[in-house]
């Protein structure tokens, strides 16, 4: 199955006890017993999945008259499960991959439920109070599903027992993510 990966994969599976270590909490940490050895030696599983996001590019029009409107592009990303969105700081690079269909979770939020209920969030709460008086249009340029590379690793060991979910693109944790999707609290 050929699926859009954002982000450029740069995490291996060598490097994920570091990661998980680095993401620990402080004062598990401090406990000299869980070192990055034991959480190796500690793996149950580990697998990497590709996690369904829509990314949606559009363009702000702000009118001000009577000048011609100022118009900035951006782009807006909607987890496909949780429902957790929000603008990107910056635009990641969109790569082309062959993967396992088994590998690849399935997304929860359709495309019209994207554009009628999410986008206009986004929109609404997070664009427009940047703008005092007059609200800017917007033109939706493209929404496509893209794949977020990820790990999950599960460990247990005699001093801790959790599952770590590590993006795969920068290692950082995304346990706030995987959290949200059993809660489904962004859900609209």
């Amino acid at each position: 199955m050929n699926v859009n990966i954002l982000g450029e994969e740069t995490v291996t599976e060598q490097e994920l006890p570091e990661y998980m270590y680095k993401n620990l909490k402080p004062s598990l940490k401090m406990n000299r017993n869980v070192t990055k050895e034991t959480l190796e030696n500690g793996i149950v599983k580990k697998e990497k999945l590709y996690h369904p996001m829509w990314i949606v590019k559009m363009l702000i029009i702000a009118d001000r008259k009577p000048f011609p409107p100022k118009v900035k592009p951006n782009m807006a990303f909607i987890d496909a499960v949780s429902g957790y969105r929000g603008l990107f700081p910056n635009v990641p690079p969109i790569n082309e991959k062959e993967v396992s269909e088994s590998k690849v979770k399935k997304a929860r939020i359709t495309k019209q439920d994207l554009l009628s209920k999410y986008v206009v969030n986004i929109q609404e709460k997070q664009i427009n109070r940047n703008y005092i008086l007059k609200k800017p249009r917007y033109e939706i340029k493209e929404t496509s599903i893209v794949y977020l590379p990820l790990w999950e690793v599960e460990v247990d060991t005699k001093y801790l027992t959790k599952t770590f979910v590590i993006n795969g693109n920068t290692g950082e944790s995304e346990n706030l993510l995987y959290d949200l999707w059993q809660s489904g609290e962004w859900m609209l």
